[in-house]
């Protein structure tokens, strides 16, 4: 696992998320088929019974619902605070740091996952890059407060340029996007990304994928597989405090990192 500490215009909204380049980006074509993309109010329809079903039985999983959150060799954690990971192998974590204020205000993993070719193909194996960017927020006792951000981010990513559509995913209502980017290089394009959100006990984990896993429909694929497997594994630490829904819950550099840091 490796660390790395970035910096960006951080927010405590949950509306507001990263379009930082992580080094991982598929850019779609950015002139008709952008224009295309179906809108979220137009995907929105019948996903409504979605919301009723619990999407939490294999994880993202609150603290009280875990035996232990101790770090094994088998199962290595990151306790950043709010939340506690469980570290990929061959991953990079990046915490992005706002300026304003230098908290952290996300967590970052970028993961490659190593797809080998079917025995009888003559192909040599393909290494995919992809990065899950999480953040937790407070969130009422009641639950919904995904189904009202999704429309002030839609409205967002259209008012950006881009677009924003509403699919079936692996924790109900999945919000897939594209945002218009410009590259280091000066090439125009758009950023394809979809976002997981799990609701738990007043809280709210949310997950943006960029890469490959944001452009494989199928779930089951190996690089799409990967991402949903760390996002199921993380934690959630609420606390006791009273916060209002859609504020950040607050990110700590893990002690071992933080011990390091102050060596150096």
């Amino acid at each position: 696992m490796i660390f790395k500490r970035g910096r960006k215009r951080g927010s405590d909204s949950a509306v507001e998320d990263s379009t930082e380049d992580v080094g991982v980006d598929e850019l779609a074509e950015p002139a008709e088929a952008a224009a295309e993309e179906p809108t979220a109010e137009d995907e929105g329809e019948g996903l409504e019974a979605l919301e009723e079903l619990d999407w939490r039985s294999s994880g993202p999983y609150d603290i009280t619902e875990v035996d232990s959150i101790s770090s094994t060799e088998e199962s290595p954690k990151i306790d950043l605070g709010s939340l506690i990971l469980t570290a990929v192998p061959g991953s990079e974590l990046r915490l992005q740091v706002a300026e304003e204020t230098g908290e952290i205000v996300s967590a970052m993993l970028v993961i490659e996952t190593i797809v080998e070719p079917p025995a009888s193909a003559n192909q040599q194996r393909q290494t995919y890059s992809s990065a899950l960017e999480l953040g937790a927020y407070a969130a009422p006792r009641s639950g919904g407060l995904w189904a009202d951000l999704r429309d002030e981010i839609s409205r967002s990513a259209t008012e950006a340029g881009g677009t924003a559509s509403l699919a079936e995913g692996p924790f109900g209502v999945e919000l897939r996007r594209l945002i218009p980017v410009t590259t280091p290089d000066g090439e125009e394009g758009y950023q394809p990304s979809r976002m997981w959100v799990a609701e738990g006990p007043r809280w709210l984990l949310r997950g943006i994928v960029y890469g490959q896993a944001a452009i494989e429909d199928d779930t089951d694929s190996p690089v799409v597989a990967d991402v949903l497997d760390a996002f199921r594994q993380v934690i959630v630490r609420r606390g006791d405090e009273a916060m209002a829904p859609g504020d950040l819950l607050p990110l700590t550099m893990p002690s071992n990192v933080s011990q390091e840091l102050e060596e150096s």
